[in-house]
């Protein structure tokens, strides 16, 4: 399951997966996301806030969500990610050689400081 909710004035959206990510998990968010990004041309940043990480339910689930991050990733600022996992640490860094959005990892003693970077 895949939490999300969308913060209006700050044009973000807050993700928290509960459990391995499914396919319906990321077409149901990209339902969320699209007419957002329609009616205002792009999304300000994502907070992608994980105490433990479970992973894909399976490859096609994974698939899934790589084929949302090359569809989407030109339309969003910032992406936060709020976790004391050292695998999601390190994906920060791997991730911003492929993709638009500038990516920065936070602990999750550090949420305040990760909506304050994503508000510059």
């Amino acid at each position: 399951m895949l939490n999300h909710q969308l913060v209006h004035d700050m044009g973000i959206f807050v993700l928290s997966p509960a459990g391995p990510l499914e396919t319906t998990d990321i077409e149901d968010f990209a339902r969320r996301v699209d007419p957002y990004i329609e009616k205002n041309g792009n999304l300000k940043g994502m907070i992608v806030y994980v105490e433990q990480f479970s992973g894909w339910k399976n490859m096609a689930s994974f698939a899934s969500h790589i084929r949302f991050i090359k569809n989407h990733h030109q339309r969003v600022g910032k992406v936060a990610t709020i976790s004391d996992s050292m695998l999601l640490s390190g994906l920060q860094r791997f991730a911003g050689y492929f993709v638009n959005p500038e990516v920065q990892h936070f602990t999750l003693n550090e949420e305040g400081a990760a909506i304050e970077w994503l508000r510059k």
